[in-house]
């Protein structure tokens, strides 16, 4: 009995987990990539899928700490996958066929737990993370006054950039984003926030 139970959680645990798993799918055939852009949130996976024709996905740039790539998509190679884990934009071509026709793409990758809780705001601000220290999740609040390219960077005590959490375009208002600190070891952290001018840094701790 007691191993029935066992095995009923660990197949419920399997579907719990790939109801929440997303992968992107992107065709790939008549030098086209589709669709592109293509937007999706960190733990995200995108998904290449060969159509027709002989291709490559190979990155041009990514985000600050995620992983280049270079692969064949043709009939001998139908699909390559690849996980979303850093906020930002990944540009991507065709070997064969980017320069000549044009056959590229872009990822527009975000934090998942960012979202919106106010419209109007008097001035840029980042506010201090809460709770603080935190063991693994924290909540960074900011606020942009006018329509803006923002970005919020991750960084150890060292000062060396560790992660992206928002890289994109924002239109005013308050912002609420969820980190989770899971993977990192305690210590101390740095969180920097830049808007057009506007630039501020605040230290976070986390406790495990």
């Amino acid at each position: 009995m007691k191993k029935i139970i066992l095995l009923s959680l660990f197949i419920l645990i399997i579907i719990i987990s790939n109801a929440f798993a997303t992968i992107k799918t992107v065709t790939v055939q008549s030098y086209i990539f589709t669709p592109t852009p293509l937007n999706a949130f960190i733990g995200d996976t995108v998904k290449w899928t060969w159509i027709n024709g002989t291709h490559t996905t190979t990155s041009l740039n990514v985000p600050t700490g995620a992983l280049s790539w270079n692969n064949p998509i043709d009939a001998s190679n139908t699909s390559f996958i690849y996980a979303i884990t850093t906020a930002g934009t990944y540009n991507y071509q065709c070997n064969f066929h980017g320069q000549i026709f044009g056959m590229t793409g872009v990822i527009n990758a975000q934090a998942v737990g960012i979202k919106q809780i106010e419209t109007v705001v008097p001035k840029y601000e980042l506010k201090q993370n809460y709770p603080n220290p935190f063991n693994p999740t924290t909540i960074i609040n900011f606020n942009i006054p006018q329509k803006s390219l923002v970005t919020l960077k991750l960084y150890d005590i060292s000062g060396r950039e560790i992660g992206t959490l928002v890289n994109s375009e924002l239109n005013s208002g308050g912002y609420s984003v969820d980190f989770n600190g899971e993977k990192y070891a305690s210590g101390i952290y740095i969180y920097k926030l830049q808007a057009d001018n506007f630039t501020d840094v605040k230290k976070m701790t986390l406790i495990k």
